[in-house]
């Protein structure tokens, strides 16, 4: 899967499906599946089980992770129904207000990634309509999803990070920034969606630079080390793995994170104890100076062994739940399977 044009596309209309089994759905890819059965709001008609919890899982919509999106829900909605709940998967357009008042659900599963999910637009509906949900609320959603002002908190906060730079189209910048290497970051996108590094024999003109996800971005050191990946459910970090780059990848970019045999991932991370668990406290920290401290969290950072020093590089308040992702992998240093997981994640549904 190549790291391609990714844009953020106005939907009107929500496609809606509904199951209580699994052979429904059978071995049918869910994206493909929404698309065969996939309906409206005025062709739907809502099935009532009064024993069964009825959770509404909200994936798609119109970000540029949509595609990420899907991915992920695929198996949180196996996994709901497996749980045995009544499960209704929307695909998000921008009538999801008047459709959650037609489906009534007990709890929502977000699972989107990016605009209007991840940034802190639907818990806020949500909010407002009183329907737990899961993840971070509002405020922690937004600040976690921005660069800039997650970095702020960090900094503030004694989290270390690397030096970065904001910088507007309207600057005009006809030269590097900074001094190269250094990494070109959308202020709010996730998945490593339009992240790019620059290296110091790169044949790449920053004039040349299109703005593609906004007219803002964050240009920042590079730091040359270990990435680590760390995931915090509910506050708690229960593992920490490291990603080794394969077939010549110089950063964990879009492709790397979602294509099979791009990485390696190291679990648990091979590091000494007292490291280990010093990631694991820096990661917890960083979640809770967000206020990101509900639901799966993924905390990236890289180790600097010639500095000895940990860098902070982004809280994930909606980490990948594919069967390549990250958190599902380290949640079995604790025995948890991919269903344990979702039941965990789902039982902590609030609203603020």
């Amino acid at each position: 899967m190549a790291n391609g044009n990714f844009k953020t596309v106005y939907k009107e209309k929500s496609l809606i499906v509904e199951f209580d089994s699994l052979s429904k759905l059978g071995d049918m890819k869910l994206i493909d599946f929404v698309k065969l059965e996939g309906k409206s709001i005025e062709n739907f008609v809502a099935k009532r089980n009064t024993i069964k919890k009825h959770v509404v899982v909200i994936g798609g919509g119109m970000s540029a992770e949509r595609e990420v999106s899907y991915m992920s829900s695929n198996g949180i909605v196996r996994s709901i129904i497996e749980l045995g709940h009544h499960v209704t998967f929307v695909d998000m357009g921008a009538d999801i207000a008047v459709l959650l008042l037609n489906l009534k659900p007990d709890v929502v599963y977000n699972a989107l990634h990016g605009t209007y999910g991840e940034d802190g637009c639907l818990p806020g509906l949500l909010n407002i309509m009183r329907i737990p949900y899961t993840g971070p609320g509002v405020l922690a959603s937004a600040i976690a999803l921005n660069k800039r002002k997650s970095y702020e908190i960090f900094r503030s906060t004694g989290i270390k990070i690397p030096e970065s730079k904001l910088i507007k189209k309207s600057d005009g910048y006809t030269k590097d920034p900074i001094k190269r290497p250094y990494v070109i970051k959308p202020l709010s996108q996730g998945s490593s969606v339009g992240v790019q590094v620059v290296f110091p024999e790169d044949i790449f003109s920053f004039s040349d630079y299109a703005f593609p996800y906004g007219d803002e971005i964050l240009i920042e050191e590079y730091i040359k080390g270990r990435e680590m990946q760390v995931a915090v459910l509910n506050g708690r970090a229960i593992g920490v793995l490291e990603i080794k780059l394969l077939k010549n990848k110089r950063f964990y970019d879009y492709e790397t994170k979602y294509t099979e045999g791009f990485a390696e991932h190291l679990l648990p991370a091979p590091v000494s104890l007292e490291m280990y668990n010093n990631i694991k406290a820096l990661a917890e920290k960083a979640c809770s100076v967000l206020d990101c401290v509900t639901g799966m969290i993924r905390v990236e950072m890289i180790y600097s062994s010639e500095k000895n020093e940990l860098y902070m590089l982004e809280v994930n308040t909606h980490p990948g739940m594919t069967q390549l992702s990250i958190c599902p992998e380290i949640a079995t240093l604790e025995n948890m399977s991919y269903k344990d997981l979702v039941k965990e994640i789902l039982e902590e549904a609030k609203f603020e």
